[in-house]
């Protein structure tokens, strides 16, 4: 497997993060198939559950890394 370095990932997070408020707010509209926006949505928010723990495990392995918290608003399901 690939390693990805910590800042590519950070990317990653914030990206997922943005596509998933886009998003709802595109899934508002009445022109739009909520469901569509639902279903991508979901399975944006699993990978960003996924790609968080492994950001979390990299932060408690390096002390120069910013919380989480700093980086996304999500709240990882652990």
């Amino acid at each position: 497997m690939q390693t990805i370095d910590n800042g590519s990932l950070i990317i990653c997070l914030q990206a997922l993060e943005r596509a998933i408020e886009h998003n709802e707010f595109l899934s508002q509209s009445e022109t739009v198939d909520k469901d569509d926006y639902e279903e991508i949505n979901y399975r944006y928010e699993l990978t960003l559950n996924k790609l968080a723990i492994k950001y979390i495990e990299e932060w408690e392995k390096d002390g120069t890394l910013l919380p989480i918290s700093e980086i996304i608003k999500y709240e990882i399901v652990e």
